[in-house]
């Protein structure tokens, strides 16, 4: 090996031993992290899980839908307004065998799932829909005409 090239490589040898070790905590040879680092870690995110069904997902949680409805004034109307504004729902109407649907716009699908069963929840409190025959209602993409999922007593199902 030439001398240049010995210098070259104990120069970046130097320069990554040393801009390794200038980060805090305990570390080997500052490439990985000790076990003992991954432990106790408080990390909830605010995202689905990807394995708890949506219906049983947040069965801890405080949230009922007067907390939204009352944040716009306690006029529900004025809310599902909003959320027509804003195109997470487009409209809803009932089929002729008296079916009701939901149509959701593109901004539906940006929410999380957390707050798509928010939406679905106060959509009920506010119209009862689950108190009237069939107790549910379709939740329907205008845009592909598909039926992606349902909303009844037992919760929101998204296929």
């Amino acid at each position: 090996m030439k001398k240049t090239q010995f210098t070259v490589l104990a120069f970046v040898l130097v320069l990554f031993v040393g801009a390794s070790s200038a980060f805090a905590g305990e570390k080997f040879m500052g490439l990985f992290w000790w076990e003992s680092h991954w432990k106790n870690q408080d990390f909830n995110p605010y995202y689905d899980n990807g394995i708890d069904p949506h219906n049983s997902q947040w069965t801890d949680s405080n949230w009922t839908p007067a907390d939204w409805i009352k944040s716009t004034g306690g006029d529900g109307t004025q809310l599902v307004q909003k959320w027509i504004n804003s195109k997470i729902i487009t409209g809803s109407y009932k089929n002729g065998e008296g079916i009701p649907y939901l149509e959701i716009g593109p901004n539906f699908y940006h929410l999380s799932g957390y707050d798509k069963r928010r939406v679905t929840q106060t959509l009920d409190a506010i119209y009862q829909v689950t108190t009237l025959s069939p107790h549910m209602y379709f939740i329907k993409d205008p845009a592909t005409l598909k039926v992606i999922g349902t909303y009844s007593r037992e919760g929101l199902t998204l296929e």
